[in-house]
């Protein structure tokens, strides 16, 4: 999941790193600190995704391209 999220191996290992001590509960802080808001990004990302599929379900269009709801939401910049 966290690859899926774009976090490097190293990342994951900081995140998954078990070791307390002061320097690695620092160090795992600021990694974590750091990628929250990458990570509310992606959600933010989804979920624009997931609802476009459901509007494209709910409209009863064949695909993307044809789906009156996103076509009028690109013109009118939602």
């Amino acid at each position: 999941m966290s690859q899926r999220a774009g976090f490097t191996l190293a990342e994951i290992r900081g995140l998954l790193d078990t070791s307390t001590t002061r320097g690695t509960t620092r160090q795992w802080r600021a990694l974590a600190e750091r990628k929250l808001p990458e990570l509310d990004r992606v959600v933010r990302q989804t979920q624009q995704l997931r609802d476009a599929v459901a509007a494209c379900l709910a409209c009863g269009c064949m695909n993307f391209a044809d789906c009156e709801l996103l076509s009028a939401g690109a013109a009118d910049g939602t």
